[in-house]
């Protein structure tokens, strides 16, 4: 088989997925080449060289390839964090490895206002109402929040988000963060005092992420999937970076007909050929996008964007791809990218995460030691299982906990029951101060899903 070098910039979420992913090529014998900002026990494991770069500074990453490049084939990155920092620009020019992301003139998730007035240009149908507060355009705090309520008399249940990334953390969403004017002035100032803040109309409906890679050229798109932000059963909780996800066995969701997931295809393949213009832009090359989309009566709502795989629904996408994902990227860097094959089979990842992750006042569990043996040993017995660490550590001998989700683990298998069976069962092998969300994919939480799609439809 022939080698191939593979730069992986690792924040430790989707990596070992990806890495995954690799090494099931059946026609090359890929080599990692890792710059990670944690000794991760599974890239530590898999990488012919490993380095930790705690910051994922987009300099040193660069140097990393540079004194590599002769081995490294094309790069990809985990994190959104080091794509916004042009991080894909910076490797390019210090190495001339060419990376699987977007550059960055096309990392949109840096501000939350561009991605709406980005909408207005791509598909404004689907841009829920929104208000843009920048503090300088305001003489105080005290003459926002009065244009705030104004805004809110015509958008009475709003969401705020800070302009920067988040990854769920500084946004409130009315009914679950406030649910009076005096808790939403009360928030909206705490994230108006660090900056530019967002205010949409809160949108009612099935919410649901849609994925896609490119070339620079084509658009391919992934099998949809469904998030689940909130830290606790039942979409209670605090928002978190998410807690678990799956696909089910179409290209679409249950909840979501045939005929509306063409529709979402055909917007976001159009709004693509908008943003990309006429011929090929090589700034838009690799998993290109992701969609969070809230489904409603009336058609579906973009609520954001990031340029890159979502953070535990790339691994559904990995875990039942089809092609072999070397030639997949090869096919993406010489503009060849038509189509993916991708398996009928269900996929469902949940995550286990310290006990105290989006769960105030409660012992975090982080720094305290984890053990992945039995979920390793059900792996090698049980075929469709993927267990991958995310944000834990290894210290001599020992595995420690982060302070973010721990483990993702993957169930595959021809039913959505089966894969969140052996989901679970993963996870239930984990040792440590840990806990999970126990409705990913149950058949209460999809049933109910798609009980509230049937009357949402039939009140428009």
């Amino acid at each position: 088989m022939d080698r191939v070098g593979i730069l992986i910039v690792s924040k430790c979420l989707s990596a070992p997925a990806i890495i995954d992913a690799f090494r099931r090529s059946e026609s090359y014998r890929p080599e990692f080449y890792v710059a990670a900002r944690q000794r991760n026990p599974f890239e530590v494991a898999a990488a012919r060289v490993h380095q930790v770069v705690p910051d994922l500074s987009p300099a040193m990453v660069a140097e990393f390839a540079r004194k590599h490049r002769d081995r490294i084939s094309f790069g990809l990155t985990d994190t959104e964090d080091f794509i916004t920092a042009s991080g894909r620009d910076a490797v390019e020019r210090a190495s001339g490895v060419p990376m699987l992301c977007v550059d960055g003139a096309h990392a949109v998730e840096r501000s939350k206002a561009e991605q709406r007035l980005l909408f207005d240009r791509l598909f404004k149908r689907a841009n829920p109402r929104y208000e843009v507060f920048d503090p300088k355009e305001y003489r105080t705090p005290g003459a926002a929040v009065v244009q705030l309520r104004r805004f809110t008399t015509e958008v009475p249940e709003p969401v705020i988000k800070p302009d920067a990334p988040s990854r769920g953390a500084g946004v409130g969403v009315w009914g679950s963060d406030f649910s009076t004017e005096r808790e939403m002035v009360a928030f909206f100032r705490s994230v108006y005092a660090h900056g530019r803040v967002v205010v949409e109309e809160k949108v009612s409906g099935e919410e649901s992420s849609f994925q896609a890679f490119s070339d620079g050229k084509h658009f391919v798109v992934a099998p949809q999937t469904r998030d689940y932000k909130r830290a606790l059963d039942g979409d209670h909780g605090r928002l978190t970076g998410g807690m678990g996800s799956y696909r089910g066995t179409d290209r679409h969701l249950p909840f979501v007909r045939p005929s509306e997931w063409d529709e979402v295809v055909a917007a976001e393949r159009r709004a693509f050929f908008r943003w990309r213009g006429r011929g090929s832009d090589p700034g838009l090359r690799g998993i290109v996008l992701y969609d969070a989309l809230m489904h409603t009566g009336s058609g579906f709502r973009v609520l954001e964007r990031n340029s890159r795989g979502g953070n535990t629904e790339q691994v559904n996408v990995l875990a039942t791809i089809e092609d072999d994902f070397v030639d997949v990227c090869f096919r993406m860097l010489d503009g060849s990218l038509r189509s993916i094959g991708f398996s009928g089979k269900a996929s469902v990842v949940t995550c286990a995460v310290p006990r105290g992750y989006g769960i105030p006042e409660t012992a975090a569990g982080e720094n305290e030691r984890i053990d992945l043996g039995g979920a390793y040993a059900l792996q090698r017995a049980r075929h469709g299982l993927g267990v991958y660490p995310m944000d834990v550590r290894i210290e001599e001998t020992a595995t420690y906990l982060g302070t973010s989700r721990s483990v993702a683990v993957v169930g595959t298998l021809p039913s959505l029951e089966e894969a969140r069976s052996l989901s679970l069962a993963g996870v239930d092998a984990l040792r440590g101060p840990i806990r999970s969300r126990r409705d990913i994919a149950s058949a209460l939480d999809v049933g109910r899903s798609i009980e509230h799609m049937r009357a949402l439809r039939r009140g428009g």
